[in-house]
Order: structure tokens, then C-alpha cells, then sequence
């Protein structure tokens, strides 16, 4: 986790297998760090997750989005890994909203970011 002060927004960055405690305890620590530093976007690369961390989704989802819109997220883009169990399991997790965006890579993430 990275906040990228010259285009202010938090840089997330997601490494191999995923397990509920460390999402749970990670989302937690961002959620505390947005509202720190006051920003309204976020970058979450998943490209290098691999495997499911489908039972973290409902969680993510139902609670952790909210509590960052409520905390002011205005725009969240989400670079999707190409292992298809990791990225069924970013999907379940993505709720519908315009704040919230679907990328295959960084460059493009990153430009719809620094709009």
C-alpha cells in the first residue's frame, strides 16, 4: 500500500493466495489510511493474486465498499488478474457502481484515475 502523492490516490497492490483474515485485516488498515490522507481514489492491482478468496467477497462488497464511499471514495479502479479463479472472485466482490471500474492494466487504470 502506497499513496501516490502527485496524483493523490492509494496504490494497493495484491501478491499470491489471499486468505479472509488478511482481507478482512488489510481492508481495515486502507479504510484507516484513506480517511488519513483525505483522498478519493484508489488503484487496487490484482494482477498477481492467484487463486479464490470468494468467501471475502460478501464481506468486501456489503461492507468494506460502503464504509469507503461513506469515507468519500469517489473512484476505485480495479486492474483484474488473468488467474480465473482470483478474478471470479473479484468479480463477486465488485458491486455495481460508477465509482468503481474493471482494468487489464495499469496504464489504463491509472489514466481514468488522474481524470
Amino acid at each position: 500500500m502506497e499513496y501516490f502523492h502527485d496524483y493523490d490516490y492509494i496504490y494497493l497492490r495484491w501478491i499470491g493466495f489471499q486468505s479472509d483474515e488478511e482481507i478482512h485485516s488489510s481492508g481495515e488498515r486502507i479504510l484507516l489510511k484513506f480517511k488519513n490522507h483525505k483522498c478519493k481514489k484508489i488503484l487496487n492491482d490484482n494482477r498477481d493474486v492467484r487463486g479464490p478468496w470468494n468467501t471475502a467477497s460478501t464481506w468486501t462488497s456489503e461492507y468494506w465498499f460502503p464504509q469507503m464511499v461513506n469515507a468519500g471514495l469517489q473512484k476505485f479502479a480495479w486492474i483484474f488478474p488473468e488467474n480465473i479463479f482470483a478474478e471470479t472472485s473479484a468479480k463477486a466482490a465488485m458491486p455495481e457502481s460508477l465509482t468503481i471500474r474493471k482494468f487489464k492494466d495499469f496504464e489504463n487504470a491509472h489514466n481514468w484515475l488522474i481524470k
